[in-house]
């Protein structure tokens, strides 16, 4: 699961930097506050394994249909 999260610190920077999403975004697709979502990010708590896998989810969405790379 470590794995799973630190894969998701990094999409989230990316996509968050570029512009293609806010948190206030993926907390509504998850069904959390933002700030549960800045917690994660503080490392102050973690996701469960079905929260990443939404996660997931929600960043291949996001994908540049184009250029099917993250």
């Amino acid at each position: 699961m470590e794995k799973e999260l630190e894969k998701w610190h990094e999409l989230h920077k990316f996509y968050l930097y570029s512009g293609k999403y806010q948190t206030e975004e993926l907390a509504k697709f998850l069904g959390v506050t933002p700030r549960t979502i800045q917690r994660w990010l503080k490392e102050k708590t973690k996701p469960n394994l079905k929260q990443i896998r939404q996660i997931n989810e929600y960043l291949m969405q996001k994908q540049d249909p184009q250029n099917n790379r993250i």
